[in-house]
């Protein structure tokens, strides 16, 4: 049987399936943050906005009965990013081009959440987000590269002239 991972293929979170599951070991894993420059508070940051936005999505979705045109699709998200971007803000946050971080979340849940005729449990979306964020060794080489690529489409919204010692 083959198991279930995450594969990152033109900016958008594949489920794939392959024979083996790779994992770093501590070593390997520190290796690839700072080769990447991966800061550990970056990512616990980068995880509360994934957070945020998932819990105003699911929360705020009434259905596909209510929600299921593209309009209404795009309204919906659109609401629950700029939330997301503007609490952000108010913490002294600022991401100043979310372009980026905008259109790959939009396709995310374009693909895994507003196409479901029935939401799975917000829990299965943390779960999923979970395994990329988590810094830990055994992290699954794949899902390590998921979160190099999304790290670096998140560090380029964040405000670059913000002291990020702070963050």
């Amino acid at each position: 049987m083959k198991a279930k991972n995450l594969v990152m293929k033109n900016n958008r979170i594949r489920i794939d399936e392959i024979k083996t599951q790779e994992t770093l070991n501590e070593v390997s894993l520190m290796r690839e943050l700072k080769a990447n420059n991966i800061i550990k508070e970056r990512v616990e940051l980068y995880r509360d906005f994934t957070v945020n936005l998932i819990c105003y999505a699911h929360t705020t979705y009434f259905g596909k009965e209510y929600i299921h045109r593209e309009e209404d699709i795009k309204g919906h998200f659109t609401w629950a990013f700029t939330k997301v971007i503007k609490e952000f803000e108010q913490e002294g946050i600022k991401f100043v081009d979310t372009k980026g971080v905008y259109d790959y979340f939009f396709d995310y849940f374009t693909h895994q959440f507003y196409n479901f005729e029935i939401l799975p449990p917000i829990k299965d979306y943390m779960s999923f987000w979970d395994d990329i964020f988590n810094l830990h060794p055994k992290k699954q080489k794949n899902i390590m590269k998921v979160l190099i690529d999304l790290y670096g489409v998140f560090d380029s919204a964040l405000d670059a002239k913000k002291s990020l010692v702070e963050i």
